[in-house]
């Protein structure tokens, strides 16, 4: 995501589950995405404004044009949780508030890290495609539950 963001997987299985620790600096923004999964986030550390828009043209755009609507501005502090529930309740951007990196805990219904997912910029109408990535794991680097190793790519939607 840029501006020294991390994402740091902590469990996945297959590809129906991941935990993920998101460290964000003090003073930077995520741009806005989505998540397209369900989702429960809480912040463990420093402080968080988040933004959530919602899409409001047809949006079958993965680039291109897009419109979003902004619906609400949170602020969140160490303890507090929020649910992320696509398509109206999963499009946001962070920024951390705090003088120290804000560190949140998403427990997500995806591997978040691996899929292909949406960044929007809110002002130009714009979206397009991206894949955030784990900072301590590759996406390929996937172990089923027998414990085996295979390649596992997301180079297209499905």
């Amino acid at each position: 995501m840029g501006g020294d963001i991390a994402q740091w997987l902590l469990y996945r299985q297959n590809e129906s589950l991941s935990i993920s620790s998101l460290v964000v600096p003090p003073g930077v923004e995520t741009p806005v995405h989505d998540h397209l999964a369900w989702g429960l986030v809480g912040l463990y550390q420093g402080t968080q404004q988040e933004t959530f828009f919602r899409r409001v043209d047809d949006g079958t755009a993965d680039q291109g044009h897009a419109e979003l609507e902004r619906v609400e501005t949170r602020r969140a502090g160490p303890g507090d949780c929020y649910e992320l529930i696509p398509p109206d309740g999963d499009i946001h951007s962070v920024e951390t508030t705090s003088d120290v990196p804000s560190v949140s805990i998403h427990v997500l219904g995806a591997d978040i890290g691996c899929i292909p997912r949406h960044a929007f910029d809110a002002d130009a109408d714009s979206v397009n495609l991206f894949q955030s990535g784990y900072t301590n794991v590759d996406c390929e680097e996937m172990v089923d539950d027998d414990g085996h190793g295979h390649v596992h790519t997301h180079d297209e939607l499905p």
